[in-house]
C-alpha cells in the first residue's frame, strides 16, 4: 500500500503544474458528464413515471365513462322491452276481448275496432320504439366483436328487438295468442341482464388493474400498436 501511494505521489511530482491542471480540469469535466447523466436518466425515468400515470388516468377516466354509459343504456333498455312488451300484452288482451265479448257480433266489425286499437297503440308506440332502436345501436356499437361475453350479449339484445317486431307483426296479423313469444321475450331479458352483469364486473376488474400497474397498461399499448403496425405490413 505504501508503494502504491509513493508510486502515484512520484507520478504526481513528475507532472508539470499546467499538466496537473489539466489533469484535475479532465477528471472534473469526466465527473461531472457523468452526474449529468444519472441526473438525466433520473428525471427521464420521473417523467416516463408521470406520463405512465397520466396516459393510465385518462384511459380509466374513459374506461369508467364507457362502463357508466353501458350500465345505463343496458338497463334503460331492458326496462323499456319490458315495458313496450307489456303494453302489446294489454293490446293483445283487448283485441281478444274484442272477439270473446261479442261472440254474436259480425266478425268484420270487431275486426275494424282492433285494427283501430292496434293503429292507435303504433302511434302512441312510435317514440318508444324510436329510442328502444337508438338504444340497441348505442350498446351494440360500444361492444367488442373479439370477446364471448359482448358477442353473447348483442346476440341477446338483437333477439329483443326481434321480438318487438314479431310483437307488432303478430297484431297486423290479428293473432293476439302469443304467450311463447312473451316467454321468450321474459328469458331474454334475463340472461340479456346476467351477461350485462358479467361485462360490468369484468371491465370493472380490468379497470382497477390498469388503475394499479400504469407500466404494465402503457406496454400493453405499445405492444399493441406494434401488432397493428405488423398486421398492416403483412396486408401491404
Amino acid at each position: 500500500m505504501t508503494d502504491f501511494f509513493s508510486n502515484i505521489w512520484a507520478f504526481l511530482n513528475g507532472i508539470s503544474t499546467i499538466g496537473l491542471t489539466v489533469t484535475l480540469s479532465l477528471v472534473t469535466s469526466l465527473i461531472a458528464a457523468i452526474v449529468s447523466i444519472l441526473n438525466a436518466q433520473r428525471l427521464l425515468g420521473v417523467q416516463r413515471l408521470s406520463n405512465a400515470r397520466s396516459a393510465s388516468t385518462f384511459i380509466a377516466d374513459k374506461r369508467q365513462k364507457w362502463i357508466d354509459d353501458l350500465r345505463n343504456d343496458a338497463s334503460r333498455y331492458l326496462s323499456l322491452s319490458l315495458e313496450i312488451a307489456e303494453a302489446w300484452k294489454q293490446l293483445y288482451w283487448k283485441c281478444g276481448a274484442e272477439y270473446d265479448e261479442n261472440p254474436n257480433r259480425d266478425p268484420s266489425d270487431v275486426l275494424n275496432v282492433c285494427e283501430s286499437l292496434r293503429i292507435r297503440f303504433i302511434n302512441d308506440n312510435s317514440g318508444r320504439d324510436s329510442e328502444h332502436h337508438q338504444l340497441y345501436m348505442r350498446i351494440i356499437l360500444r361492444l367488442n366483436n373479439e370477446e364471448c361475453t359482448h358477442l353473447e350479449l348483442s346476440a341477446l339484445l338483437g333477439n329483443l328487438r326481434l321480438n318487438m317486431k314479431d310483437l307488432a307483426l303478430a297484431a297486423l296479423k290479428g293473432t293476439y295468442s302469443n304467450q311463447g313469444l312473451f316467454d321468450s321475450i321474459e328469458n331474454s331479458l334475463e340472461r340479456s341482464a346476467a351477461s350485462t352483469k358479467i361485462i360490468l364486473k369484468k371491465e370493472w376488474q380490468r379497470l382497477k388493474f390498469e388503475v394499479a400497474d400504469p407500466d404494465r397498461l402503457i406496454a400493453e399499448i405499445l405492444s399493441g400498436r406494434k401488432s397493428n403496425k405488423a398486421a398492416a405490413k403483412l396486408k401491404s
